[in-house]
């Protein structure tokens, strides 16, 4: 009776505490975060629309059970890289239904068969649902506020779904919007899609590490977005002009030059107390680069080649894998110019740029036209898309 009795206690403190949950962004780490990019998909045409979209546990911002009252989605204010989005029209009624389930189905393994990816409690939230989409307003750069309001007309609790033998708990997170009416007209939601990958220049490179006559210092720099299993270019500018580089990257800046703490980085290519002496730790080349520093242990090299104006590229195939997001890259370049000092090297400062997705999210979508003749009915699959997905708030 007593053990009973404190199981109630646990579920109640558990319901409880689901109950009075803010409201939390999903993924967890796009809130306060624009989406990579937008998508008309489902409300940027004037078909109807069958959306269902994957979230992987590791993206959702709780654990364990939990009281959602409704969702709200967000519109897109184009790139993060722009100073402002544009305004956005309203649109409307779209007449829709939503389903939320759990689901053993990861975004790695999403079936395009739209029930496959159905876990037990699949629950229909809203049935008849009728709205406006509401007009966005220009705002500075960063997300949009979570605006698109789709309340639950029954409250549904994520993560209460029975565990049976040999079968793990259910863990992620699906939705299914089904647009049954919309009229014509854009109207574009925040997406994961890309992403911006953080990324900044670190180390040291002095005045005198320059090339002579070239139109600035040479500097490295990569792409825009840094996504797991995608290509990444590393780009020299203001180097020796149709002249070989060396493209170094470790994924430490930490430590020391050929793994020694006595040689710690960032470590001077000459003597400091006799710049036009090599440095301890590379006597063996027996010249100077004065100014020049080797920001990383140059664990692995690539060899690029620049053009006639002294830019190049090098590209690199990231390791493939959600466990890869979070993973920062240290490069630096090492430039050929045999005018520039007595080893005829120079260098550039590091650059470091961390993978940014893709998400553990995947979204399964197929457009149809029930007012066509003949009629087309609901569609059974759709296309999948790994990584991509609208950005949500739960309630």
């Amino acid at each position: 009776m007593r053990s009973e009795l404190l199981r109630l206690v646990c579920v109640l403190s558990t319901l409880i505490c689901a109950a009075t949950s803010q409201n939390v962004t999903v993924p967890s780490v796009m809130d306060t975060v624009e989406g990579g990019s937008g998508s008309s998909v489902p409300f940027g045409s004037n078909l109807s629309c069958r959306y269902q979209v994957i979230y992987d546990a590791a993206e959702l911002p709780w654990s364990g059970p939990r009281l959602i009252n409704g969702i709200s989605l967000r519109a897109d204010n184009g790139s993060p890289l722009l100073a402002a989005g544009t305004a956005t029209a309203a649109k409307g009624f779209i007449d829709y239904a939503l389903l939320v389930s759990t689901t053993h189905v990861n975004s790695a393994t999403a079936s395009g068969t739209f029930e496959d990816n159905w876990g037990e409690d699949a629950t229909w939230v809203i049935q008849n649902g009728r709205i406006q989409l509401p007009a966005q307003p220009v705002v500075p750069i960063g997300p949009r506020a979570a605006n698109i309001d789709l309340m639950f007309t029954t409250p549904w609790f994520f993560g209460l779904t029975p565990a049976r033998m040999g079968v793990p708990a259910p863990a992620n997170l699906l939705i299914e919007l089904r647009v049954f009416a919309q009229p014509s007209g854009s109207y574009r939601l925040d997406n994961l899609g890309n992403c911006v990958a953080v990324a900044s220049p670190f180390g040291q490179r002095g005045p005198a590490c320059v090339i002579p006559n070239a139109p600035g210092v040479p500097t490295l720099t990569g792409s825009t977005s840094m996504q797991a299993g995608a290509n990444f270019v590393w780009t020299v500018e203001n180097g020796t002009p149709n002249a070989f580089f060396l493209l170094a990257v470790n994924l430490s800046n930490q430590g020391g030059l050929f793994g020694q703490a006595a040689f710690p980085l960032p470590y001077p290519m000459f003597d400091p107390a006799n710049p036009s002496l090599p440095s301890l730790a590379l006597q063996s080349l027996r010249w100077s680069a004065p100014d020049c520093w080797l920001n990383i242990d140059p664990i692995v090299t690539r060899l690029g080649l620049s053009n006639a104006v002294g830019t190049g590229t090098v590209t690199s195939l990231l390791p493939a894998g959600r466990q890869f997001v979070g993973t920062t890259f240290y490069g630096q370049a090492i430039i050929s110019s045999q005018t520039a000092n007595a080893l005829q090297v120079v260098t550039t400062q590091g650059y470091e740029s961390t993978i940014c997705g893709p998400l553990g999210v995947a979204r399964i979508y197929a457009f149809y036209n029930p007012n066509a003749n003949p009629p087309q009915p609901l569609p059974a699959a759709g296309q999948v898309q790994y990584g991509q997905g609208f950005v949500l708030e739960v309630r």
